[in-house]
């Protein structure tokens, strides 16, 4: 059973691609096979490796007391800065910007200077858990911006000794190669830590993504 980005009683606001000991970051990460599914990237849902726009995979950071509890990022919480363009529209999705957090709280969670993202969750378990773990609606949620990509995954999380299975949905930037990827930013809440944002290839499906917040098994799809 994996331990992933959960926190005690109410901080289990849970985005569940995170630091889990996935193998897949090992064997995906930053390969860059010749396939067509990075030939989105640069669109108005792709990267933004040295752009303006405020799209899927930009930086961002979040305003206001809802950000964050106890010192864990809120993927949901509070007013999103730095996502003004990324599509509102999606069935289902929640405007999400997703933070480092390194600390005893919650599982290390790997994204330098925030990233843009579109997300629902569903959980199944304990009321403590699955309330402030869920948000968007899982269900409706089916699509995302044309040019992005969505990854899944679904996770067993235990706090003490309670359980719940969370799953989770998320919109995130493609890419065609690691230059779309903010690759060249350090992260101030790890200390100007140097970032490992590249573009993962996930059976030929290419995005943009810190692989040490990939869980073991997930699913990526072009839009």
């Amino acid at each position: 059973m994996q331990r992933c980005f959960v926190t005690l009683l109410s901080l289990v606001f849970i985005f569940v691609f995170c630091a889990c000991g996935g193998s897949e970051s090992g064997t995906d990460a930053g390969t860059d096979a010749g396939t067509d599914a990075g030939s989105d990237a640069g669109s108005d849902a792709g990267g933004d490796q040295g752009g303006g726009s405020q799209v899927l995979g930009s930086a961002c950071t979040c305003d206001g007391a809802e950000c964050e509890q106890s010192g864990v990022p809120k993927p949901a919480g509070g007013t999103i800065v730095g996502c003004d363009d990324v599509a509102t529209n999606v069935t289902g999705a929640d405007l999400v910007c997703m933070r480092s957090y390194e600390g005893a709280m919650a599982s290390d969670t790997y994204f330098a200077n925030g990233y843009c993202s579109l997300m629902a969750t569903q959980c199944t378990g304990v009321d403590f858990i699955c309330t402030p773990a869920t948000f968007g609606d899982y269900a409706t949620m089916t699509t995302c911006p044309a040019g992005s990509v969505m990854i899944a995954a679904t996770q067993e999380v235990e706090i003490l000794t309670y359980t719940a299975t969370i799953d989770n949905k998320n919109c995130v930037a493609s890419c065609a190669s690691s230059a779309d990827c903010r690759t060249t930013e350090t992260d101030p809440v790890l200390g100007d830590a140097a970032t490992q944002y590249d573009c993962i290839d996930k059976a030929g499906v290419k995005f943009c993504y810190d692989p040490r917040n990939l869980a073991g098994e997930y699913t990526a799809v072009a839009f």
